[in-house]
């Protein structure tokens, strides 16, 4: 007798002594199952966009979110620029898209024109005229070496208060629940 009891299914414990809570048991393991694939999911990300950013930037590559539509349909607003740091003032040539300081708060991504005695001579592709003022030694930052559109709007978002609360809030919920996270 006791054989056919371990037998049962969980549908049919549903029927059995137990009653109510034996379906209450049943729902928390699904729920607790969910969860842990949820949990799984969301840490995986995190940590997987966390190591890529660290690498890159280990590798001398920052990222610039586009803001103005002076570089057309090549960096249209929104996207992000993968800058490397590491690619000499020295080495720039004509074509090239180069990203340099305006000001201390104010970056600036356009195509090399001309590389004069005075610096870089900078143009947006979609400007009528060359940028005011020649790319130096001193606010040149890097080369853009790719970019992906639309991916600014993201990271811009996350800068706002209401991204900084969302990345806050995650952040907290994911410490929390990892403290109580359990794998059979």
């Amino acid at each position: 007798m006791i054989a056919d009891k371990k037998a049962f299914s969980h549908k049919l414990a549903l029927d059995s002594d137990g009653g109510i809570g034996c379906v209450f048991v049943i729902i928390m393991a699904k729920i607790r199952k969910i969860f842990n694939t949820i949990y799984k999911i969301i840490s995986t990300v995190v940590i997987t966009i966390g190591a890529i950013i660290l690498i890159l930037y280990l590798c001398g590559i920052r990222l610039y979110h586009v803001k103005s539509g002076s570089m057309g349909e090549l960096l249209p607003v929104g996207s992000v620029c993968f800058v490397s740091t590491y690619t000499s003032y020295e080495d720039i040539k004509a074509g090239d898209v180069i990203s340099f300081r305006v000001s201390d708060d104010i970056r600036v991504t356009h195509r090399v024109e001309k590389i004069t005695a005075e610096g870089i001579i900078t143009k947006g592709d979609e400007n009528n005229t060359n940028d005011p003022d020649p790319v130096t030694k001193g606010n040149y930052i890097g080369k853009t070496v790719f970019a992906i559109p639309h991916l600014g709007a993201v990271f811009g978002y996350f800068r706002t208060m209401g991204g900084m609360i969302v990345l806050g809030i995650t952040g907290v919920l994911l410490i929390v629940s990892g403290l109580f996270y359990k794998q059979k």
